[in-house]
Parts: structure tokens; C-alpha cells; sequence
């Protein structure tokens, strides 16, 4: 599968995302307070020097006027600037711990609680379940195909796949490929780092897809999407799903119908695939 540096999905992406919002409230806040000093501290002049001293109990009258706001209310203008400034200054913050708070990212696909584990009880850390991960001799109108591989000589996709015939022709119809964390230790990797959104836009960016579109996984959880593939003739339509041990695709050959119904036929061949312990 393709890797993409940046998984727009991510736990650490939303947390970048969320100190960069403060990062930018705190500046626009300081910013704001630099830019009012002049106006919040700006108050009543004593006026001149008088040129003879006044008596003590005049002066101490006059310190007193100005002191208490000034006869012109310039100090008690004052307090009201820095006190608007200050509300403004409190909303920014605001502002940007609350956008800051609503980033969720998604957690890496072995912690998702979707899937083997998670249905069979098993907490974070332990081992999957024992589990049967088969293709199934039957599914609908689809019958498994024996004989020789027809990927044999080719390059092979990763993990196990199955072939099967729908209109009895002996020629594959549906290519069904699971890999499972209890055979592949780079999958259990990738799923330790990977989102479930990320693995699933790595599949189809790398097969192409288009159209991708998501759908119901099933009671096992996790995700499952399905998308086209160019063709010259009836568009094939690939499915893939992902939980926190297992990614399977279904690949339905030409003619494969519309994505609701492929991904139908998807849930059936995940669900008839995997037994779990």
C-alpha cells in the first residue's frame, strides 16, 4: 500500500491542529494588547506648575480630584478602555481553547475497538483471539474456484486470496484477499500506526479507485468503503474493509454492478470468512 506522509485523520494531526489554534489566539490576544497601550493608558494631565505653592490643604484637595477620576472623567475613561480591551483580550483566548477542543482525531487502527479483539473481549495489548481466516466455498451465486492460481507468475497483492466463478464458466468473477495481523507482522505495524481512514485512502490511492464511497462494516465494526476502477469496457468495482486486525478486499470483475450492491456482496464474503474464537 502507498504510505502518505500526513494522515489528515490522525490523533497527532488533530493535536497539531489544536496547538496551532492557541498558538494563534495567544499571538492575536498579545497583539491585541500591544497594539491598545497607548489608548488603555492614556489618562488626565496634571496640568502646569503652579509658579507660588499653594496651601497644603488645596493641593491635597486638587491630588484627590484627579486621583478619584479627574474632573473631566479622563481616568474613569481609562479604566472602561482597558476593561473593553481586556474583555477582548479573554474572548480571543476563549475563543481559541473552545476551536482547540472540538479537533477529534481518530486513533491508530490496532486502538479502534473495532473488530477481532475488540468483539471477542480482548483488552489493549492482548493477543487476537484464535480465529479461522478462510475463504468460503460458497457465497450466493459465487463459488470458490480450484485449480491452478491464477496469480501464479504474477505479483501477488499481500496476504491470502480466494477466486470464484458466479456464471459457471470456470473463469474468476470475485478475487477475495485478507490479510490478517496473525500472519503478517508489517500489517500489525501499519495498523499500530495507521488510522482505519488512512488505510483504507492508501488501498484505493494505490489501486486508482474512484468514486470511493463508504458504507455500513457490518456488526464485526470498522470500515468499509468501494469504488470503481477504469476500465475500457463494464467497470470493475473494488470493496475493502479494515478493523483493528484484519484488511480484506473483495474485487468484482466487469459488470461487478452499482457500489451498494458490491458492497453488499463484500459484507457477505467478509462475514462467511472470518470466524472468530
Amino acid at each position: 500500500m502507498i504510505i502518505l506522509a500526513v494522515d489528515p485523520s490522525s490523533e497527532s494531526f488533530a493535536q497539531g491542529q489544536a496547538i496551532g489554534t492557541l498558538l494563534v489566539a495567544v499571538l492575536a490576544a498579545a497583539l491585541v494588547w500591544r497594539l491598545t497601550r497607548s489608548w488603555r493608558q492614556e489618562g488626565p494631565g496634571r496640568g502646569p506648575t503652579p509658579s507660588s505653592p499653594a496651601p497644603l490643604a488645596e493641593a491635597a484637595e486638587a491630588d484627590a480630584r484627579v486621583t478619584d477620576g479627574g474632573a473631566d472623567g479622563s481616568w474613569a475613561r481609562a479604566r472602561r478602555r482597558q476593561r473593553i480591551v481586556l474583555g477582548v483580550v479573554a474572548a480571543i483566548v476563549a475563543l481559541g481553547v473552545t476551536r482547540a477542543l472540538s479537533f477529534e482525531g481518530e486513533p491508530p487502527a490496532a486502538r479502534s475497538g473495532a473488530g477481532s479483539a475488540a468483539v471477542a473481549g480482548a483488552g489493549q495489548g492482548e493477543a487476537v483471539p484464535d480465529r479461522v481466516v478462510e475463504g468460503p466455498e460458497r457465497v450466493g451465486e459465487y463459488r470458490l474456484l480450484a485449480g491452478e492460481d491464477p496469480m501464479k507468475g504474477k505479483k501477488r497483492p499481500r496476504g491470502r486470496q480466494w477466486y470464484y466463478d458466479r456464471d459457471g464458466d470456470g473463469a474468476p468473477d470475485l478475487m477475495l484477499g485478507i490479510d490478517a495481523v496473525e500472519w503478517d507482522p508489517s500489517l500489525a505495524a501499519e495498523k499500530g500506526r495507521d488510522t482505519l481512514d488512512q488505510e483504507l485512502r492508501n488501498f484505493f490511492a494505490g489501486a486508482k479507485a474512484q468514486d470511493v464511497t463508504p458504507f455500513d462494516a457490518g456488526p464485526w465494526g470498522g470500515k468499509l468503503s468501494c469504488g470503481t476502477l477504469a476500465a475500457s469496457g463494464a467497470q470493475p468495482v473494488l470493496c475493502a474493509w479494515t478493523d483493528s486486525g484484519t484488511f480484506g478486499s473483495v474485487l468484482l470483475g466487469g459488470g461487478g454492478g452499482d457500489l451498494a450492491g458490491a458492497a453488499k456482496t463484500a459484507l457477505a464474503f467478509r462475514t462467511a470468512a472470518e470466524k472468530r474464537g
